[in-house]
């Protein structure tokens, strides 16, 4: 009987060895495919959680009803209003654009030029970061599309956090952007160009 006992012991033994000397198959955050492109794109904090997609639903009258604390603020040229904080301010337009900011983010609004792809945009933001674009977001349906991204600032190298949205409005496409060094940078713009409506008339 002490014989079997030790027999099923020295057979269970290298079993054991085996399962403690069996290497992980998890790889740390910084070296998983997924965040490669963020790496490469010189980030080294932790990358910002996108809003959740959730858009209110609309009233009995098909408009959306706008969260607490908003309200519509109507962008001069472009037939649109967008779903702001009191506090943001429409400033002068700049190239084209029309600027809306608050104290932390600034949104810069055009109308969409006509058959530019997120692609397009893509390359765009590549050639005037230097380098490989860190996508954080990139969806598209139809014509429309959303890229949330960081490249690396041309002097510093520091990471920049950026917004490039296209909406299409009453059929019109309307191009929605914000970039800045920190996560909070892009989120009224964000906010701003989910929630859009054609100005009533």
């Amino acid at each position: 009987m002490m014989r079997v006992i030790a027999l099923c012991l020295a057979l269970a033994a290298p079993a054991c060895k085996e399962d403690k000397a069996a290497p992980s198959k998890g790889v740390p955050l910084s070296k998983a495919p997924e965040t490669r492109g963020l790496l490469d794109a010189g980030v080294k904090k932790k990358v910002p959680v996108p809003p959740p997609e959730v858009i209110d639903e609309a009233d009995a009258g098909g408009e959306a009803v706008l969260p607490p604390g908003k309200q519509w603020l109507s962008v001069p040229g472009l037939g649109v209003d967008v779903a702001v904080g009191p506090e943001v301010a429409i400033k002068k337009s700049k190239g084209g654009e029309v600027l809306l900011a608050d104290e932390m983010s600034e949104l810069r609004m055009k109308r969409g030029a006509a058959g530019q792809s997120a692609a397009d945009v893509k390359h765009r933001l590549e050639v005037e970061g230097g380098g490989k674009l860190g996508v954080v977001v990139d969806r598209s349906e139809g014509d429309e599309f959303r890229l949330e991204y960081v490249l690396k600032d041309r002097k510093s190298g520091a990471p920049i956090f950026g917004l490039a949205m296209r909406r299409l409005v009453d059929g019109k496409p309307i191009d929605c952007a914000s970039r800045g060094f920190d996560t909070t940078s892009t989120k009224m713009a964000f906010d701003a160009c989910r929630v859009m409506r054609a100005t009533p008339r």
